[in-house]
Formats: structure tokens, sequence, C-alpha cells
């Protein structure tokens, strides 16, 4: 998993963090994501695409669509939640 703090560093990745940490039990789409989070769907699915390769999202992906819901490993949840604490 890459370094908590970089990824906070990028703004779109940010806010699904913060999402994703505000709202654990959500699935939703890209483009879902994208409107909760006020950027557009291409930006949000290369946070997204990212987010899944370092296994703090997971995407549910069936034949017609990708769901993308919060790790459920409570080591990357409590660091994610760390630096949330440190931001504030």
């Amino acid at each position: 998993m890459a370094n908590i703090k970089r990824l906070f560093k990028n703004e779109v990745t940010k806010k699904i963090l913060l999402f994703f940490n505000e709202n654990p039990q959500s699935i939703d789409t890209a483009k879902g994501i994208s409107i909760w989070v006020g950027c557009d769907a291409d930006t949000t699915q290369k946070s997204l695409d990212k987010l899944v390769k370092e296994g703090i999202l997971v995407n549910h992906k069936t034949s017609s669509i990708d769901a993308y819901s919060y790790t459920n490993q409570k080591d990357i949840l409590k660091k994610i939640e760390r630096h949330i604490e440190k931001l504030q």
C-alpha cells in the first residue's frame, strides 16, 4: 500500500478518502462518487482505479457496472483515520 500521506496530496483522491471514511458502508459507481465529491467523472475514475490498486477500495465488477466500496482491512482503515485526524 502506498504512503497514505502521499495519497492525500491529490485533491480528488483526498475527497474520495474523506467520503468513504465518513460513509464506510457506501457502495457506488464512479459517476455517483464523482457527484458526491464534486469532481468530473474521468478524474474521479483515475483516483478510484489508484485506490483499488492500493487496496483501499474494492471494485465490485459485474457484467454491466463497476461499483466501489471501502476496504474492510482494519490496518488500512486505521492508517487513513489517523491521517484524517491530523488534518483536522
